[in-house]
C-alpha cells in the first residue's frame, strides 16, 4: 500500500525497474511511462476490469480444454481400435459457398469464435455481417474476439463493426501493429486464408480440424490478441487512435524502414503517411523527418539519464 502511494506521489527514488514494483506490475497497477520511463500508476477501475477480464479469460481457457476433450478421446479410440484416422484433418477448400457453410456450421456449434482480418474488408458485405453478428451475439452462448491492423481505426466501416459489436458486451476487439495471418478460429475448425489479400469470391481457404493444430493455432492467436491494444471498450488511459499509429511509424522509422515499406506494413496510403509525419513535425516544431528522429531520441536519452 506504502509503495503504490509513493508511486502516485511520483516518489523520484522510485525507478522503473525497481524490483519492489514487480507484484503491482504484474497487477497492471504500475507500469512504465513511455516517455519518462518513469513509473505510474493506472486508475483502479481500469486496473479491476482487467484484472476481471484477466480471470474470466483464465476460465474461458480451462473451458476450451475440457471442450476438447471428447475430440481427444475419440481420436485415441480411433487409433486403439485401428480405425482410419480421418484424412480431412487439413485440407484446402475453393468454392466460395463450400467455405460459407462450413464457417456458419462452425460458428453455430461454437462458444467462442477467433477472428483476425489483415486487410480492409469490403464494406457492403461487413455491414452485412455487422447485422448478422450483432443478432448472434446478442442472442448469447457465443463469444467473439476480433484482431485487427491498427490501421483498421482509421476506416469507418470496421470501426463501426467493433463498435456495435462490442456494445453487445459479448465481443471485443483489438489492433495490433505485428504482421498476423488472416483467419478464423472456432470450437471444432479454422480457416486460414492462403494469400495476404483482401476479401474475394475466388480466395480459397486452408481448412484445419485436428485438434492439436487447432489448439496451436489458439495459441498463436494469444500470442498477437495480448501485444494488441484494445479498441472497443478502449480503457481510459489507452492511447487514442492518432496516438496509436504515429507509434507505428515512429517505430518502423526508427527501425530504418522506408516510406513504402511503412505504408505496406501499416496498410495506409502514402496520403495517410504524409499527414500523419506532418502533423508529428509541426508539434514538434521541426522541418525533416531526421529532426524529427533527432529531437526524439534526445527525449529518450534524457529520460535514460
Amino acid at each position: 500500500m506504502r509503495l503504490y502511494w509513493d508511486v502516485r506521489r511520483g516518489d523520484e527514488d522510485l525507478k522503473a525497474d525497481d524490483p519492489r514494483l514487480e507484484d503491482l506490475r504484474s497487477a497492471g497497477i504500475v507500469f512504465t511511462e513511455p516517455l519518462t520511463d518513469r513509473p505510474s500508476t493506472r486508475p483502479l477501475p481500469q486496473v479491476e476490469r482487467t484484472l476481471i477480464r484477466r480471470e474470466l479469460d483464465e476460465v474461458e481457457r480451462l473451458l476450451q480444454r475440457v471442450r476438447r476433450i471428447p475430440s481427444v478421446l475419440d481420436t485415441l479410440d480411433q487409433a486403439a481400435s485401428g480405425s482410419q484416422l480421418d484424412t480431412g484433418a487439413v485440407e484446402v477448400v475453393k468454392d466460395q459457398r463450400a467455405i460459407n457453410h462450413l464457417l456458419h456450421n462452425a460458428i453455430e456449434a461454437s462458444a467462442t469464435i477467433w477472428s483476425s482480418q489483415t486487410r480492409p474488408r469490403h464494406p457492403e458485405r461487413l455491414a452485412a455481417s455487422a447485422l448478422r453478428d450483432v443478432a448472434l451475439l446478442a442472442g448469447g452462448g457465443v463469444r467473439y474476439r476480433n484482431l485487427y491492423p491498427t490501421s483498421a481505426r482509421t476506416r469507418a466501416p470496421e470501426t463501426d463493426y467493433a463498435r456495435r459489436t462490442a456494445e453487445t458486451g459479448a465481443a471485443e476487439s483489438r489492433t495490433s501493429p505485428r504482421r498476423f495471418p488472416r483467419m478464423i478460429i472456432t470450437d471444432t475448425l479454422g480457416l486460414l486464408s492462403d494469400r495476404r489479400v483482401g476479401e474475394g469470391t475466388s480466395e480459397p481457404a486452408v481448412v484445419v480440424r485436428d485438434p492439436a493444430l487447432l489448439a496451436w493455432l489458439r495459441d498463436e492467436y494469444e500470442l498477437h490478441w495480448e501485444a494488441a491494444d484494445p479498441w472497443f471498450p478502449a480503457p481510459a488511459d489507452s492511447p487514442s487512435d492518432r496516438e496509436l499509429i504515429e507509434r507505428d511509424i515512429l517505430r518502423m522509422l526508427a527501425g530504418g524502414n522506408t516510406r513504402e515499406a511503412i505504408t505496406r506494413t501499416l496498410e495506409i496510403s502514402p496520403r495517410t503517411y504524409t499527414t500523419y509525419m506532418a502533423a508529428l513535425r509541426d508539434r514538434l516544431r521541426v522541418r525533416t523527418n531526421e529532426q524529427l528522429m533527432y529531437v526524439l531520441g534526445k527525449r529518450h536519452t534524457a529520460a535514460d539519464a
